[in-house]
């Protein structure tokens, strides 16, 4: 009886995404056919996709259907551990066989006949092995790596931006992106400005793609640029190999780029407006965004609760500006510009530190039995809450001595006006706090109909930080 077969291959790791392995499956699994006097109709594969894992296999699916339409009444494989490595996947399989008469031949294990008690058993014998050679698998590679966390050794994979491919070695064009982004970021730049730097710089992803904000925010973010091993994507200790950034600026980036109040916009472009995520609500603190007036124009409101304040984007604009433009003309901009010995900034990252030291204590305690898995957990969201707080804390006591590039600017009035967006908005919530107040009723001294949009100075409060002169 001429059989109608479905060739099915598999491989779990296609490290370079060749799809040989499956290849190879086929054409052993035609040869087969071929000896068996059957006709392929249909090949099915799932490449770089485990069994053991889980994880839907496309192929898969459309083999079991192509089953129970009647498509097709035999399959091929290339070994048993092709087809399952779980339980519930062959029961699935062998109800499918004998509802509709579709036997099973491999290359290097033979016929299945599922047809019979021992032909079953032993499916689910070579099922059970198949399951029990992944598991063991399994648990040697978390030995590996637990071991490797421990010893701060680079676990493999794929080859990590700004490192060769062993790991361990620093590429020096793109370590001194990474440190230079890093730094760029505590300085108020956006991402976006990165990635255009990076893209001039014909610098790509390790796997030779094109960068964008997703992709340089998962590099900046990484422990390891700081000499840490991670677990988890947080810290777990010191690793072995150099770091390309000091840990302080590391945290110190890593905490601007993980702020849940950053308004990242992952397309890409330049922020549009100078106060949206900056200036604050009078009324509940919330920070100010960008909604549109009646008529097509732009106004800034509260991000909590748009009845609580509206203001009209440019003439808001304006007003800081020139607020901003007259303070950095006085004669005495180099006090303000000056890099300054801040006890603040020290206290936050000391603070800090030990917070972290705290948390390692704590996953030591549990470690030896000391405390129990409650008393771990409750300790820990405390914990992390503090130091969170306290990292934030380092962001803004760093952020206002980030504005000495103005000092060597001929003119530094001139230099913020004619300055990027980015590097404005980085200006201006490093020397002021901008808060709006609800406007007075009716209309104000100098509306007229059709007239320009007037602000009210009073209703805006423009404070200098308390360091700021």
């Amino acid at each position: 009886m001429t059989r109608r077969a479905a060739i099915y291959a598999r491989i779990s790791r296609d490290r370079a995404g060749a799809g040989l392995g499956v290849e190879r499956q086929e054409q052993d699994c035609r040869a087969l056919a071929e000896r068996l006097g059957w006709e392929v109709v249909a090949v099915h594969v799932d490449n770089d996709i485990s069994a053991y894992s889980g994880k839907r296999r496309p192929g898969y699916r459309a083999l079991l259907e192509e089953m129970s339409s009647g498509h097709v009444d035999a399959v091929l494989a290339w070994h048993t551990d092709r087809l399952h490595r779980s339980p519930s996947e062959l029961e699935e399989f062998v109800t499918l066989c004998e509802a509709h008469d579709v036997i099973t031949h491999t290359v290097t294990a033979g016929p299945i006949d599922l047809a019979t008690p021992s032909g079953r058993m032993a499916a689910r014998v070579h099922g059970a092995a198949a399951r029990y050679e992944s598991e063991q698998k399994a648990e040697r590679i978390r030995r590996q790596k637990q071991q490797a966390v421990e010893k701060g050794q680079w676990r493999g994979g794929a080859r990590p931006f700004g490192y060769a491919a062993d790991g361990m070695t620093p590429r020096e064009d793109e370590a001194a992106a990474i440190a230079a982004a890093t730094r760029a970021v505590v300085d108020g730049h956006t991402l976006a400005s990165i990635v255009r730097r990076w893209h001039a710089a014909g610098l790509t992803t390790s796997t030779g793609r094109d960068h964008d904000v997703r992709s340089v925010r998962d590099v900046l973010v990484r422990p390891r640029n700081a000499g840490l091993i991670e677990v988890n994507d947080e810290p777990a200790g010191p690793a072995v190999w150099p770091a390309i950034v000091s840990e302080d600026l590391w945290r110190q980036g890593r905490s601007i780029l993980l702020d849940p109040a950053r308004r990242t916009n992952h397309v890409g472009p330049m922020p549009r407006y100078l106060l949206s995520g900056i200036g604050r609500c009078g009324i509940c603190d919330a920070v100010l965004v960008m909604t549109k007036s009646g008529k097509g124009g732009r106004s800034y409101g509260c991000k909590s609760a748009r009845n609580h304040v509206s203001r009209s984007a440019e003439p808001l604009d304006l007003l800081v500006r020139g607020v901003i433009v007259e303070r950095l003309r006085r004669d005495d901009l180099a006090d303000l510009l000056a890099e300054r010995d801040d006890g603040e900034l020290r206290r936050a990252q000391d603070k800090a530190a030990a917070l972290r030291v705290r948390e390692d204590e704590l996953a030591q305690a549990y470690a030896s039995g000391a405390i129990s898995v409650q008393q771990l957990t409750t300790a820990s969201a405390l914990l992390r809450t503090q130091r969170e707080a306290a990292e934030h804390a380092v962001t803004a006591a760093s952020g206002h001595l980030n504005v000495g590039w103005l000092a060597t600017a001929p003119d530094p009035a001139e230099a913020f006006l004619a300055a990027p967006l980015d590097l404005q908005r980085a200006v201006v919530a490093a020397l002021v706090d901008v808060v709006v107040l609800r406007a007075r009723r009716g209309r104000q001294p100098g509306w007229k109909q059709g007239g320009p949009s007037l602000i009210d100075p009073e209703r805006v409060l423009i404070t200098w930080r308390s360091d700021t002169p």
